[in-house]
C-alpha cells in the first residue's frame, strides 16, 4: 500500500471492454485474472492533511487518521472505490485536493473481510472499479469465489 503512487491498468481496462462486447466465460476469466493482479488508486481522507517534506514530497504525519471513503447505493449498500488510473480517479470530486493509496485485490480482501478495523471498510459490500466510468461492482460473494478459485489453482 503506497501513498499517492501512480497506477495504470491497460490490460484490466481491455478485459472490461471485452466483457462489454462479449460477456463470455473466457472474457470473465481474463477479467478476474487482471483484477487479481491489478493495483488500484483508492481515495483516502487524511487528517491532518499530508505536508511536503524538505524535498517537496507529501508525507503523512505519524499518528494521522486515514479513512477510506465509500459510495452508497440508493438502498444503503456501501462499496469502496477502486480506480484503474489517474484519469478515472480525477472523476471523483473533480477540482478538489485528494489523496490516494495504491491497493491490490488482496488489500481490498483484507479490508473487506476482516473483523473490526475501519468501520466503513468492514460494512462495505465490496468494491467498485471506476465508479464514475465503467462502474464494475465486485461483491463480497465474488471476492470469496475469486479467493476460492485462487486457492484451488495454487494447490
Amino acid at each position: 500500500m503506497e501513498f499517492n503512487k501512480p497506477v495504470s491498468n491497460p490490460m484490466l481496462i481491455g478485459t472490461i471492454e471485452l466483457m462489454k462486447a462479449d460477456d463470455s466465460q473466457q472474457h470473465r476469466g481474463m477479467f478476474v485474472n487482471e483484477v487479481m493482479k491489478a493495483e488500484f488508486l483508492t481515495p483516502v481522507v487524511i487528517s491532518p492533511a499530508p505536508a511536503p517534506d524538505k524535498n517537496g514530497r507529501l508525507v503523512i504525519a505519524e499518528g494521522s487518521q486515514v479513512q477510506f471513503p465509500s459510495l452508497s447505493t440508493p438502498d444503503g449498500r456501501q462499496f469502496l472505490m477502486a480506480f484503474t488510473d489517474k484519469m478515472e480517479f480525477e472523476k471523483w470530486k473533480p477540482g478538489e485536493e485528494k489523496y490516494s493509496f495504491a491497493l491490490t485485490f488482496d488489500d481490498y480482501v483484507s479490508m473487506l473481510l476482516r473483523k473490526g478495523g475501519q468501520e466503513n471498510a468492514a460494512r462495505a459490500m465490496g468494491f467498485v472499479i471506476n465508479p464514475y466510468g465503467c462502474n464494475v461492482i465486485i461483491h463480497r460473494e465474488m471476492i470469496a469465489n475469486m479467493m476460492l478459485t485462487r486457492m484451488r489453482s495454487d494447490s
